[in-house]
């Protein structure tokens, strides 16, 4: 009996030993299969892999030179001499039509009004007397006590003191329409860009005070290629402007403290065509862009800005990949992008690009959904190279 226990035991203890060096020799195959792989990707460079997919695309052009200009300017001058009493507005405000700008003030003007006042008020009682007195006549002649003659005479000087009260009071509307030019008024709705007089100045009539323009919409010019007209025209006809924010922020102009509502950034606005030439369709190397601006907010000037960007404000959905993954050969003037084979090696191909977004371009040819697509430079590496990879986020 003690025999086949023992026997028992040491078969257990064959097994168990067994088991231990069977597992053990798995978990070192495993141990050194993970090793090896750690070895072999340590030797390979990891670059960012992207899939090309479906997206919703802006088309964008880039590095656009535009010239804006206000829609209108206007001067508004003194229309009669004076010295300025105070000045009401300040560069960049929003004002109405029939807002107060100024008021000026005319030393000899109130004189001359003051005077004509004592005139009119010296004739209307020489009226009053020449009328009493040809009533008085009217009754004296009727009466045969004085002759028509002196009657007559009354009449006449009456009719003097009437047209002299005329006289003066036609005097007096002359000086008080002068003076109402004392007060400078904005003829409609526009912003004040340039405040030429100080309080307390005189100023001849026709010199200017302010400069008003309209500044919510301006006119804009550009140059562009037939290729970007092509792109921003096939995802529409609306568009936004985008300048960088540096440009707005030292203004000549300044501002209202108060912006309207709106869903774009402070440096965007909102773009629309109003001319090509030649027109948009024709076939040539440059077109001459006429362009309206939508700027409610008075933070956009009239000036010149470089590098601006041109995005269409409708989207388009397309298979794209990022921008970074497409290259041009100098040589062949080819577009190609890097992929994976399935042993993760560089394989160059060439592709067809569409529209181009803001960090995607559209692909017409060359390339399927779910194709791996690397962000490399393509001066430093070459098809067949072997890479690890990894996640790209666009």
């Amino acid at each position: 009996m003690d025999a086949q226990k023992y026997l028992k035991i040491a078969i257990v203890a064959v097994i168990a030993i067994v088991i231990f060096v069977v597992g053990y020799g798995i978990y070192i195959n495993e141990a050194s299969r993970r090793h090896i792989d750690k070895m072999e990707a340590a030797q390979y460079t990891v670059l960012p892999v992207a899939h090309a997919d479906y997206r919703d695309i802006h088309a964008v052009v880039e590095n656009v030179n535009l010239t804006a200009r206000a829609a209108w300017t206007i001067d508004i001058t003194a229309q009669y001499e004076g010295v300025l009493d105070g000045i009401f507005v300040r560069q960049g405000q929003r004002v109405e039509p029939g807002d107060m700008l100024a008021t000026m003030n005319n030393n000899d003007l109130a004189a001359k009004l003051a005077g004509t006042e004592a005139d009119i008020e010296e004739a209307r009682a020489k009226l009053i007397n020449a009328e009493q007195t040809v009533n008085r006549y009217q009754y004296l002649v009727e009466n045969n006590a004085i002759s028509v003659q002196e009657y007559d005479s009354a009449v006449a000087q009456r009719d003097a003191a009437r047209a002299q009260l005329e006289s003066k009071t036609a005097q007096r509307d002359l000086i008080r329409s002068e003076e109402s030019k004392m007060i400078v008024t904005a003829p409609q709705e526009a912003s004040v860009i340039q405040v030429y007089r100080e309080s307390g100045k005189y100023v001849r009539a026709g010199e200017p005070i302010f400069m008003l323009a309209e500044l919510r919409q301006l006119s804009a010019f550009s140059v562009m290629s037939h290729e970007e007209m092509e792109r921003l025209m096939a995802v529409g006809g609306k568009f936004i402007l985008e300048i960088q924010p540096h440009r707005l922020t030292n203004k000549a102009y300044p501002m209202d403290d108060k912006f309207p509502p709106t869903s774009l950034r402070l440096n965007q606005f909102l773009l629309s065509m109003t001319s090509a030439v030649p027109d948009a369709s024709t076939d040539v190397n440059y077109h001459e862009v006429t362009w309206q601006v939508e700027n409610p907010t008075g933070i956009m000037e009239p000036t010149y800005y470089d590098n601006v960007t041109i995005l269409s404000r409708d989207t388009v959905r397309v298979l794209a990949v990022p921008s970074r993954a497409v290259h041009r050969d100098n040589k062949a003037g080819d577009l190609f992008v890097y992929t994976l084979d399935d042993e993760s090696r560089l394989v160059r191909r060439k592709v067809a690009c569409g529209i181009n977004g803001r960090e995607l371009v559209e692909i017409t040819d060359g390339l399927s959904q779910g194709d791996r697509v690397v962000i490399a430079d393509p001066s430093e590496y070459s098809e067949g190279l072997k890479v690890g990879e990894a996640e790209y986020e666009f």
